[in-house]
């Protein structure tokens, strides 16, 4: 790995990383709020966003053309990075002993407790929707950190944007 771990633009990527180790969570929240929805119904986000996803594309084919030597695994490399560094920030979603779901756990609550148990299901699957946005737009943004220079202007602008203000 050396000291081009992520190619010519290493500088940048690496200060990319620092960055997200310190963000707040108001930062956090602003990223939330800009990044494209992702992951539970693809065609729909993709015809919501289809500029971030056809700019994505470019970078991965841009990454996958050997942009410069080890271009590929470089961006990779940023892209995991990155979700690592996510993954340890002071955003994640609270732990929980059981993950989301669409059923509520017993058909003989009362109104009041069906109602909480409902609740809690609605906020957490919220929770973990909003981590998988921040997830992908980290590492979309460091993969095009990557290869920056093999973008378009716009397509850059386009996946950066959910950290562009902060």
């Amino acid at each position: 790995m050396g000291d081009d771990r992520f190619g010519p633009n290493t500088a940048e990527v690496e200060a990319f990383l620092q960055r997200l180790r310190g963000m707040t969570p108001a930062e956090w929240e602003a990223v939330t709020s800009a990044a494209p929805g992702v992951g539970a119904n693809p065609d729909l986000e993709i015809r919501q966003s289809p500029e971030y996803f056809t700019a994505l594309d470019a970078a991965t084919r841009a990454a996958k053309s050997a942009a410069f030597p080890g271009s590929e695994s470089a961006f990779y490399d940023a892209m995991r990075t990155a979700q690592l560094v996510a993954d340890a920030s002071a955003f994640q979603p609270s732990t929980r002993p059981e993950p989301a779901s669409s059923a509520v756990v017993d058909d003989g609550l009362p109104p009041d407790a069906e109602a909480e148990a409902i609740s809690r299901i609605m906020s957490t699957a919220y929770e973990e929707e909003s981590w998988r946005r921040v997830m992908t737009a980290c590492m979309v943004a460091a993969g095009a950190l990557v290869v920056r220079r093999a973008l378009s202007t716009k397509n850059f602008k386009t996946l950066y944007a959910p950290f562009s203000d902060r």
